[in-house]
């Protein structure tokens, strides 16, 4: 008989846990867990971070608006698609308008929420969700954050794939929003 994943969760006793480190992307907490099967203990972490969005925008050329923003963990300068955090209450779909305008200055229609993967549940809570926004085009300057040094590509869409094969996107979260699109675009 195969059981069921809350019937495997049960397994597991989870108790509170407390906050480490809080930061102004998120909070790092440390609780005890424990098998009930081995009864083994262990404390793990946990990167309480808030849901973020990415957002794959088509203008009316065909073309997919790419970001080049340098990103502290690599160190480097990284090919990207506009994204962010949602905000407390903040729905996907109007958060990712929202970055999309924030970081180029576009906006466009019908957009739709194409995709949901959970980026890292060793470690985290959260939920990345891929917005899909149609006919974008730019209406406004951007207006980006403080320490967002941000360049705008427009690459024609049928480009992508050699710019994932190519290396030149590597961000997780990005091929993810691809792999979402690719079969939106296939159904």
């Amino acid at each position: 008989m195969t059981r069921t994943a809350e019937e495997m969760t049960a397994q597991w006793r989870i108790e509170p846990d407390h906050e480490v480190l809080e930061t102004p992307i998120g909070t790092i907490r440390k609780g005890p867990l424990q098998s009930r099967k081995s009864l083994k203990r262990k404390d793990f972490y946990f990167f309480d971070f808030p849901d973020w969005v990415n957002i794959i925008a088509r203008t009316p050329d065909n073309e997919i608006l790419l970001i080049r923003q340098f990103r502290y963990g690599t160190k480097r300068m990284e090919l990207e698609i506009p994204g962010g955090m949602i905000d407390p209450g903040e729905d996907p779909i109007a958060a990712g308008c929202r970055e999309l305008l924030e970081e180029t200055g576009f906006v466009g229609k019908n957009a739709k929420i194409i995709g949901r993967v959970c980026p890292n549940p060793a470690i985290q809570g959260n939920s990345c969700y891929t917005v899909l926004v149609e006919n974008a085009l730019r209406t406004a300057d951007p207006r980006p954050d403080d320490m967002e040094e941000i360049d705008l590509l427009r690459v024609p869409e049928q480009a992508i794939d050699r710019y994932i094969k190519d290396g030149l996107i590597e961000h997780g979260l990005v091929l993810n929003a691809f792999s979402h699109y690719d079969r939106c675009k296939n159904k």
